[in-house]
C-alpha cells in the first residue's frame, strides 16, 4: 500500500458551508467510506476557517484515492491535491538500499 497526502480546498465559501453539514452527517454515519478494499484515510484533519483540509491515507493505487474523492469534487467544487510520500520506515529501507 502506498501513503498519500490529500489537501483539499473548497472553491467559496457557499460550497464549504453546505461541505460541512454533508461531512458532519458523513462523519455522524460513521465514515463508512474511509476504508474500503484498497483503500483507508490513517488521519484527517479538518481547517473550517479555511475550508480546506488533509488526509494521511494508505491506497493500493491512485485509482482508489480518487474513488474516495470524487464525491466531494463532484458534489462541492472541491480542489484536491494528491502527494505520494514515504513514512519513516519507508524512507529508511530505500535510503539504506540506495546508498553507497
Amino acid at each position: 500500500m502506498q501513503t498519500y497526502v490529500v489537501h483539499w480546498q473548497f472553491p467559496n465559501q457557499e460550497a464549504h458551508i453546505k461541505g460541512c453539514d454533508a461531512f458532519a452527517e458523513y462523519l455522524e454515519g460513521g465514515a463508512e467510506y474511509d476504508k474500503f478494499e484498497g483503500f483507508e484515510v490513517v488521519l484527517r484533519v479538518v481547517n473550517p476557517e479555511g475550508a480546506n483540509g488533509w488526509e494521511i491515507v494508505k491506497a493500493s493505487d491512485h485509482k482508489a484515492v480518487w474513488k474516495s474523492c470524487h464525491p466531494w469534487c463532484a458534489g462541492f467544487g472541491v480542489d484536491i491535491e494528491v502527494v505520494p510520500v514515504l513514512t519513516d520506515s519507508e524512507f529508511l529501507e530505500v535510503h539504506n538500499e540506495i546508498k553507497s
